[in-house]
């Protein structure tokens, strides 16, 4: 079975290497490499090109910049794989990760095939998100994991997809948060979830992150899926509202916990802040007794609730 794995490429001249290195050398050799080169003005291109000289399985495509979405819409655009995954280009995966994938695809005939995340901080530090064992999940059980993000998450990475899903349903281009823009309506086109218990998506979070982890407008998309969620669950799915909620409440939470971050940015974006506020203050109170999410995020969603959550960043500030 192909297996058609995209890649897309933008300014990763220090990390691409090391990306395509595990995807070559992947114990599954049935896969075709799309690595797509969106408009990179660092020598990313060229190592693209030189990785195609390299190995016949590779496809390299240069565009246009266009972001992350439309650059994994080209790579859909000419895959040929009856599967596809997507590995963004400075992360990395095990070289055993796409064998037991495919073997899922085999075994269980599911549309998705999922695996578990580590996630590689810059101080050396690393924590596993995963499952212990393998287990199968009907359409809404799946979607009810997701908005829990508990067994499973929205991310495309971690993923494999019946190609065939994306008939239909794209990457919503110039918008950020994009698995989380289309993660349900993927699932609801499938026959169901597998996920293989297994960590195996490496993705890394490094020391330069954190000048683009500041709040702009651009992050408020995370809201708008959360109300775009709500449409579609209320036409198709209603029994997971209060899921939804849990979701919504972690999403804009963690938004306004951003802005808390930097002292600017509540005066710099006062119709976000009140948007934000709107949301979390009516998907708070479903959320604080939600078993899915641990004693310390419920403490930050205690202390974001009564406004507190900026002397707990003074302070940390401080320790520091």
């Amino acid at each position: 079975m192909l297996l058609s794995v995209i890649v897309p490429v933008y300014n990763v001249e220090k990390f691409i290497d090391k990306c395509v290195e595990s995807i070559i050398n992947q114990s599954y050799k049935d896969i075709e490499i799309i690595l797509v080169d969106d408009g990179s003005t660092d020598n990313s291109g060229n190592i693209c090109d030189i990785w195609g000289e390299k190995d016949d399985r590779i496809v390299v495509i240069h565009k246009t910049n266009g972001g992350l979405s439309s650059a994994r819409n080209a790579g859909i655009e000419v895959a040929k794989g009856e599967y596809v995954g997507f590995v963004d280009s400075d992360d990395y995966i095990d070289a055993d990760m796409y064998e037991d994938m495919v073997d899922a695809v085999i075994n269980s005939q599911k549309d998705i095939i999922a695996c578990g995340q580590t996630i590689e901080l810059f101080d050396q530090s690393s924590k596993n998100i995963h499952i212990t064992n393998r287990k199968e999940y009907k359409k809404m059980e799946a979607i009810r994991q997701v908005l829990l993000e508990d067994e499973l998450d929205v991310s495309a990475c971690d993923k494999i997809f019946r190609r065939k899903l994306f008939g239909t349903i794209l990457f919503p281009v110039g918008k950020i948060s994009e698995d989380a823009a289309i993660v349900l309506q993927l699932i609801d086109a499938s026959n169901g979830v597998y996920h293989v218990g297994k960590p195996y998506y490496h993705y890394i979070y490094r020391q330069e992150s954190i000048s683009k982890a500041k709040y702009h407008h651009g992050k408020l998309d995370a809201l708008y899926n959360c109300i775009n969620m709500k449409a579609f669950l209320e036409d198709k799915y209603p029994n997971l509202i209060r899921e939804w909620k849990i979701y919504t409440c972690c999403t804009s939470g963690a938004l306004l916990q951003n802005m808390y971050e930097d002292r600017t940015a509540i005066k710099k974006y006062k119709q976000d802040y009140q948007m934000l506020l709107k949301y979390y203050n009516k998907t708070f109170m479903s959320s604080l007794f939600a078993k899915s999410l641990n004693w310390k995020q419920k403490i930050k969603f205690i202390l974001t609730y009564f406004h507190l959550y900026p002397i707990f960043v003074e302070v940390k500030r401080k320790m520091r």
